[in-house]
């Protein structure tokens, strides 16, 4: 039987902005993992919080420091059902960051749970792209939502918490309703994404960096007569 969790008034997640001293012209937000029923907090220290700092300074990295990368700490940490907890911190995030910067354009980036959030709150009009990270899907999730975003969903393919074929499916989905989707499975990895971490952190950065992001424009040449 499953856990009966008693409902509880929805807080405020933490966030933190980390950006360079260049110019930002995109953010991606990033949402851990947890429990499917729960209200806990989530310690800065624990496992789904810690694994996703890699892909933030990857993403940093590639884009030259022209994404910057809010890390939410969820303070209620799970799914719950009709709920969908995570899902409603993560829309408070979104709407706080966009009244500070209504011209930034947004990725989300979530591992497990955090992938679910993800890909449900991406309906959010400053969302362009989403990479869910071996993502806790459902055949019940909506996916019209994210027709005309980008999206990517890695998958270890021996992951035995969020199973191959219920990403395939979801992807299918998506692209049966007109969805631009790719589809990266990982063969011999599994669902901590420890295994051939740095192409995960790869796969994710470079993704978020070309949907995200207009390529920089070239130095122009200097006119012809200030060249001796």
């Amino acid at each position: 039987m499953a856990r009966i969790v008693r409902r509880r008034p929805l807080t405020r997640a933490r966030h933190t902005v980390e950006r360079g001293r260049r110019p930002v012209e995109a953010a991606v937000v990033m949402l851990h993992g947890g429990p499917e029923r729960g209200f806990r907090e989530t310690p800065r220290w624990s496992a789904p919080y810690l694994r996703l700092r890699p892909f933030g300074r990857r993403i940093r990295e590639l884009s030259d420091d022209r994404i910057a990368i809010v890390r939410v700490q969820h303070t209620q940490t799970g799914w719950n059902g009709g709920e969908r907890t995570t899902l409603a911190q993560a829309r408070l995030v979104l709407a706080d960051l966009t009244e500070r910067r209504p011209d930034l354009t947004i990725g989300l980036l979530g591992h497990s749970l955090g992938g679910r959030t993800a890909l449900a709150a991406a309906d959010h009009d400053k969302v362009r792209s989403v990479v869910a990270l071996a993502p806790w899907v459902t055949p019940y999730d909506d996916v019209e939502h994210l027709v005309g975003c980008d999206v990517l969903v890695v998958q270890g393919e021996r992951d035995r918490v969020c199973p191959p074929r219920d990403s395939e499916a979801f992807v299918a989905r998506l692209r049966a309703a007109g969805g631009s989707v790719e589809y990266a499975p990982l063969a011999g990895c599994g669902h901590a994404m420890i295994r051939r971490a740095g192409l995960w952190h790869e796969l994710a950065a470079s993704f978020l960096v070309r949907t995200l992001l207009a390529p920089e424009s070239p130095l122009e040449p200097p006119p012809e007569s200030s060249r001796h």
